[in-house]
């Protein structure tokens, strides 16, 4: 009896261990966030003159603007590359899906360091400017792989009879696609979309390779904490992990949908396709 009820207790120590170990840093730099001792040796005091401080200056609001830009674009260009490519499977045969999945995958296992270089190597190549452009395509070369993989999990479950059915009644492609398939899709989409906005906006590697004189936040909180970790560096900081915690939070509670809520607001759709 007491070796049964153990090994659920070493089992809670042992998950307990190592989530403060994952945490733990994300607690610290909060905490540093609100301290009032501008050297982070000791407690000051609880303020939240920093975060003010930081966010009305200039050069961080250029930067997380151009960050929020870059996200957008990363996000609507990977969509409109992944739904496609998606839908495309359906029809594609065993070796042409393989080929796509393995172009997916390797994009997401191959190191992002590589893929950077690689990029900037051939822009330099062919003398093409590095800026805004050239990180949104960095960005779209791995965000593009997780959204195909999410949407394509998406179409993996669904069956052509409402497509089908609105064929049979007269709707053009376009209007049963825009009727009935991405009704159908709109869970996987908004899930990839925020997944694929949050890793545009906490990227460091290949926005550092690819920006040229365009500074995106993640790189300017990089560039600061090569001199020393301040109380500004710590309140951006901050506000990017809350940022991303609720987009990870919006994602996780979209993926919880269940099939079935998006079949019933599909067949609706199906009947007024035509």
């Amino acid at each position: 009896m007491s070796r049964r009820f153990n090994r659920p207790s070493a089992l809670a120590v042992i998950t307990g261990a190592v989530l403060v170990f994952l945490f733990a840093p994300i607690v610290v730099v909060v905490l540093n966030a609100f301290n009032d001792n501008r050297t982070l040796d000791s407690w000051g005091g609880f303020t939240g003159r920093w975060f003010h401080q930081a966010f009305v200056d200039p050069a961080v609001r250029s930067a997380l603007w151009v960050s929020v830009r870059v996200a957008l674009a990363s996000t609507a260009i990977s969509l409109a590359i992944a739904i496609p490519a998606s839908l495309w499977t359906r029809r594609a045969g065993p070796r042409a899906r393989a080929l796509l999945d393995g172009t997916t995958y390797m994009r997401i296992v191959l190191p992002e360091i590589v893929a950077a270089v690689g990029l900037f190597l051939l822009f330099r190549r062919v003398n093409f400017p590095l800026g805004l452009t050239t990180i949104v395509i960095g960005h779209v070369v791995f965000t593009s792989a997780y959204a195909t993989i999410v949407i394509q999990a998406r179409v993996a479950t669904l069956s052509t009879t409402l497509e089908e059915a609105a064929r049979d009644l007269g709707a053009r492609p376009w209007r049963a696609f825009r009727r009935v398939t991405l009704p159908l899709l709109r869970p996987a989409v908004i899930v990839a979309g925020l997944l694929v906005f949050t890793f545009s906006m906490d990227d460091v590697i290949t926005s550092a390779f690819l920006s040229g004189n365009t500074v995106t936040l993640p790189v300017m909180i990089f560039g600061l904490m090569r001199f020393h970790v301040t109380p500004e560096v710590n309140a951006i900081a901050a506000g990017v992990t809350v940022l991303t915690l609720v987009t990870f939070s919006l994602a996780t509670a979209l993926l919880g949908l269940r099939v079935g809520a998006s079949m019933v607001a599909g067949a609706q759709p199906a009947e007024a396709a035509a």
